[in-house]
């Protein structure tokens, strides 16, 4: 039996929301830190390198809510916290203009639309240096995942999801057969929102975020050989409260999810065709009113923490008969019994 853990993307609400959700299936004895597989991407590729490097669910909460060692505390010193994140690279509005320019451009060429051969990539080339692609650095977060992160990778395995902008292939770092890469560059490549930040340079390939390509990659876990897959998946939401749809203030968080709510039905479809067990957790509409459509805010991430942990608890305590729930408490008791050496 081989247990997968799928953690999708989706900003810094989405990374909240992760931290939410894993701090209730710890609470409820569900911890999955132990999967045989993790597979990240963009926001998922951060919380998922950080618990193969020790993190436990109540380190990412505590993160949040300000009280964690590694954050720091106090409305002003978030926000210069912040201000160092996102350091804008222009320099006047021609140069954020052309920034504009090229981020659009690399949004369409990590979907692949742009394959050019030997005579295309001059021209091409051209362009790119014409129009940089990123509005604000990454140094400072390099920096931080180089602190934080082992320049090796952990034993267990971990697949971060990246996108080849010159050939909108997806690249899972960590994968056998995959480039060559530190583990802080591969959960910087996996993150690198095309049009927001530049591309990442790994070898003599440019990165972008995996999400370009999908939002969760489930399938990978497929592929690996995995029969239990946990999903997590912030992007995505439930359709439970129906009447909730109705309400015009949900129209825009919907709309902004419904591409990636569909690619990660097709993905669980597939995957129970083939006879794998499959739970995702992904938000009720009541937190989409709070996730709304900027996921890169950060100012109410605690809230959507703990949004995250009562919503999670409440859909976990309606599916406790769920065969990966039923397999995770199991392993997780075996884990408490070693503890106590029994």
């Amino acid at each position: 039996m081989s247990r997968g853990l799928v953690l999708g993307g989706g900003g810094l609400i989405g990374m909240a929301y992760h931290a939410g959700a894993l701090k209730a299936l710890d609470e409820m004895g569900l911890n999955p830190s132990g999967a045989d597989l993790v597979v990240g991407t963009s926001a998922g590729a951060i919380l998922g390198s950080y618990l193969r490097s020790g993190w436990t669910p109540q380190d990412f909460s505590d993160y949040a809510h300000g009280v964690h060692p590694n954050s720091v505390a106090g409305d002003d010193e978030q926000e210069d916290e912040v201000r160092r994140l996102f350091s804008p690279l222009y320099s006047s509005h021609l140069d954020r203009a052309r920034r504009m320019t090229g981020g659009a451009f690399a949004a369409i060429s990590s979907r692949g639309y742009f394959r050019p051969g030997a005579a295309g990539r001059v021209p091409l080339n051209l362009l790119r240096k014409a129009f940089p692609s990123g509005m604000y650095s990454t140094e400072e977060t390099r920096e931080r995942f180089h602190n934080d992160l082992p320049v090796e990778w952990p034993k267990r395995d971990i697949f971060l999801c990246a996108v080849d902008l010159y050939s909108g292939a997806r690249v899972p770092f960590g994968r056998k057969g995959a480039p060559k890469a530190s583990f802080p560059d591969a959960v910087l490549a996996s993150t690198a929102i095309p049009g927001v930040f530049p591309p990442v340079k790994i070898g003599d390939r440019q990165y972008v975020d995996g999400g370009a390509f999908s939002a969760t990659s489930l399938d990978l876990a497929v592929e690996a050989g995995c029969d239990k897959i946990l999903c997590i998946a912030p992007l995505g939401y439930r359709t439970d409260e129906t009447l909730l749809t109705r309400d015009p203030r949900m129209w825009p968080p919907m709309l902004i999810r419904s591409l990636f709510a569909r690619a990660l039905k097709r993905e669980v479809t597939q995957a129970r065709g083939l006879g794998i067990d499959v739970f995702v957790i992904r938000p009720w509409l009541t937190e989409l009113k709070q996730h709304g459509t900027n996921s890169m805010r950060h100012h109410d991430r605690a809230a959507v923490v703990e949004s995250s942990r009562t919503g999670t608890i409440r859909l976990l305590e309606d599916h406790l008969d769920h065969p990966v729930i039923k397999d995770l408490a199991r392993a997780n008791q075996r884990v408490a019994k070693k503890a106590r050496g029994v």
